[in-house]
C-alpha cells in the first residue's frame, strides 16, 4: 500500500494521518460554509446569502467525530485539513486565482486526499462547467477520480431525495456526476448541527482514498505542463535558498514566537508566489523562441525556393555549348 495511506482502523497507538480535503467550484456555491459544517465551526467566512466572500486560499484543521468504521456500529474520530478556494472566474481574477489554488495544494503536501466539488442543489449553470474544464486543465483528466460532488442548500429539496435530483438531471449533468468516482452527497448548511451530514461524506471520501489505492493525489497526475511548471518552481526556490534564509535570520533578529511564526508565513509565501510566476514566464518563453525558429526557417525556406526558381543549371551549360571557349580552338 501506498507510504501515505490513510492508517488503518485501530492503530489508536499512532497519530493518525488527516484526511486532507480541497473544496472547489464556483463563486457562492457554498464551500466556505460547507469548510464550517466539516470542522464544526465558523473557521471560514461564508454568508449564503452573498456571492463573493472567499478571495484567497484558506486552511482549518480540524477532527470529525463519531465517524462508522464498520456496520457493527464501531465508530472512531477523523482528523481532517480542508483548504477553502476562492470561486475560479470571481472578480476577473481567473489566472490569479488559480495560481493561488495550485500553490496551496502544493503546500497540502504530500497531495490531498479528496477534491470537494461544492454545487447548489438544482440545474448546473455554465460558469459550473466552464468550472470543471478549468479544473481539467490545471489538475488533468485524473481529477475526478479523486473527487466527490458536495451539493449544498439541501434545504431546497421540498421532499424530494439529492438521487431524485440527480435523476432528474440532464445527461451532461449525470455523466460528470458519474464521472466523479467518490459519488455525492448533499449539506443542508443551514442545519450545521446534524452531524450525520458530515459523517456520510468523510464516509464517501474515506470509501474513495481505498478505492484509488490508499494514496493521494500526487504530481505525476498533474498535467506535464503543470509539471514542468512546478518543476522550475522548486528550482528558482532552491537556488534562493541560501537569500530566503537571510531573510528569515533579519526577521528572528526582530520578531518573536506567534509574531515571527506569522512573518515566516507571509516570507514564504510570497517567495513561494514569486517563484511560480518566474516559471510560468520562462515556460511562456519556450514556445515563443520555438515560434521564432520556425518562422526564421519559413523565410529561410522561401527565399531558397525563390532563388531555385530563378537559377537554371541546364540552360547554362547549354550556353556553353553553343560558344565553345576559344583557346580550345
Amino acid at each position: 500500500m501506498d507510504a501515505e495511506a490513510l492508517p488503518a482502523a485501530g492503530q489508536e497507538d499512532q497519530k493518525k494521518e488527516p484526511l486532507r480535503i480541497v473544496l472547489l467550484g464556483k463563486s457562492g456555491a457554498g464551500k466556505s460554509s460547507s469548510g464550517n459544517t466539516i470542522l464544526g465551526r465558523h473557521e471560514f467566512k461564508s454568508d449564503m446569502r452573498v456571492v463573493r466572500v472567499t478571495l484567497h486560499c484558506e486552511k482549518g484543521d480540524g477532527t470529525v467525530k463519531d465517524v462508522p468504521v464498520d456496520e457493527n456500529g464501531k465508530v472512531e474520530d477523523v482528523p481532517v485539513s480542508v483548504i477553502d478556494t476562492p470561486g475560479f472566474f470571481e472578480l476577473d481574477r481567473k489566472e490569479e486565482i488559480m495560481r493561488e489554488i495550485l500553490k496551496r495544494v502544493k503546500l497540502q503536501e504530500p497531495g490531498p486526499h479528496a477534491f470537494v466539488f461544492v454545487v447548489p442543489v438544482g440545474r448546473m449553470t455554465q460558469e459550473d462547467r466552464d468550472t470543471q474544464t478549468l479544473i481539467e486543465a490545471k489538475f488533468g483528466p485524473r481529477v475526478w477520480d479523486h473527487t466527490v460532488v458536495l451539493f449544498t442548500h439541501g434545504d431546497r429539496l421540498e421532499g424530494k431525495t439529492i438521487r431524485d435530483v440527480v435523476a432528474e438531471s440532464d445527461d451532461k449533468f449525470r455523466n460528470f456526476i458519474r464521472k466523479c468516482s467518490g459519488g455525492f452527497c448533499v449539506f443542508n448548511n443551514n442545519k450545521p448541527e446534524e452531524q450525520t451530514q458530515v459523517t456520510r461524506l468523510i464516509e464517501k471520501i474515506q470509501t474513495l482514498v481505498a478505492l484509488n489505492g490508499g494514496g493521494h493525489y500526487h504530481n505525476d497526475l498533474y498535467p506535464e505542463e503543470e509539471r514542468k511548471i512546478r518543476k522550475r518552481q522548486e528550482d528558482i526556490l532552491a537556488e534562493r535558498d541560501d537569500e530566503i534564509r537571510c531573510k528569515e535570520r533579519q526577521l528572528e533578529e526582530h520578531h518573536k514566537d506567534k509574531e515571527l511564526e506569522i512573518k515566516k508565513r507571509a516570507l514564504w509565501r510570497k517567495e513561494e508566489e514569486n517563484a511560480r510566476l518566474a516559471a510560468e514566464k520562462q515556460r511562456k518563453r519556450i514556445p515563443d523562441n520555438w515560434n521564432i525558429l520556425i518562422r526564421t526557417l519559413c523565410v529561410l525556406v522561401i527565399v531558397i525556393a525563390i532563388i531555385l526558381c530563378f537559377y537554371h543549371p541546364e540552360e547554362e551549360s547549354t550556353s556553353n555549348a553553343e560558344f565553345p571557349n576559344p583557346d580550345a580552338l
